[in-house]
């Protein structure tokens, strides 16, 4: 049975990542000109990471009544935080804080649940 939740888990995530993608895709594609690339990469940037950290969040404050669901979608979230990382043509000075504030944000809201988790 736990082979099964973890399984349900790695679904789940992968399914959010994938809507993700596939929505980035469908209604903001990327442009035919290689100089709009850089400046699309950045807007997917700041669409996709703040909603990573959302799901993130939100499935971190979840995880207390719901578990496995809320796992899935912690594991979706960090997942969709990296896709809007990844671009090659993402100006490094704003892929590192995206990064610093992305991993500030879990770890703030990780201690705070996980660790109220642990004292009651």
């Amino acid at each position: 049975m736990r082979f099964l939740r973890v399984i349900y888990v790695m679904g789940v995530a992968a399914l959010i990542i994938a809507l993700v993608i596939v929505g980035i895709q469908a209604f903001y594609p990327e442009p035919s000109s290689w100089q709009g690339s850089a400046v699309h990469a950045r807007n997917v940037f700041f669409i996709v990471l703040p909603l990573g950290m959302v799901f993130a969040v939100v499935g971190t404050f979840i995880q207390r009544r719901t578990g496995i669901f809320g796992a899935g979608l912690i594991l979706g979230g960090m997942g969709t935080m990296v896709y809007a990382i990844v671009p090659y043509n993402l100006d490094n000075i704003l892929r590192f804080a995206g990064i610093a504030v992305a991993l500030a944000v879990l770890i703030f809201v990780g201690n705070r649940i996980f660790l109220s988790l642990r004292k009651s």
